[in-house]
C-alpha cells in the first residue's frame, strides 16, 4: 500500500468538502421532492375516497386534492382522513323521504316535516 504525503492528504480534504456538500444539497432537495410526491398521493387517495361517500362532490377533484395537500402541509391530513373514514358510503347526499303508502313519495305531511327534510323554504 502506498503512503501519502501530507500534501496529497490536505489536497483530497479539500476536494471532499464540496463534493459533501454538493450531495448534502442533492440529498435534501430530492427528499423533500419525495415527501412532496408522498403528500400528493395522500391527498389523492383521501380525495377520492371523499367523492366514492359523497363528501364534496361539487368541489372539482383536483381542487380538492390541493386543499387536501395544503392541510397534509400543515399536519391535518391524519385528521380528515379518520374523519372520512367515519362517513359511510353515500351519507354526503342521503335526504330523508316519509312515503305516505300512495305510488308517490313526498316530503312530509306536515310543513314542518318538509321543513325539516329541506323540502320547504
Amino acid at each position: 500500500m502506498e503512503k501519502l504525503s501530507m500534501k496529497d492528504v490536505s489536497e483530497l480534504l479539500e476536494a471532499a468538502a464540496p463534493a459533501l456538500r454538493k450531495l448534502a444539497a442533492e440529498r435534501d432537495a430530492l427528499s423533500e421532492r419525495c415527501a412532496k410526491l408522498e403528500r400528493r398521493e395522500e391527498a389523492e387517495k383521501t380525495a377520492s375516497a371523499m367523492h366514492q361517500k359523497g363528501i364534496d362532490t361539487d368541489t372539482p377533484f383536483e381542487t380538492l386534492v390541493s386543499r387536501l395537500e395544503k392541510a397534509a402541509e400543515q399536519g391535518k391530513l391524519e385528521q380528515i382522513q379518520a374523519a372520512v373514514d367515519m362517513v359511510g358510503p353515500d351519507m354526503g347526499t342521503k335526504m330523508a323521504q316519509i312515503a305516505n303508502g300512495e305510488d308517490r313519495i313526498t316530503a312530509g305531511s306536515s310543513d314542518l316535516e318538509r321543513f325539516i327534510v329541506g323540502a320547504v323554504g
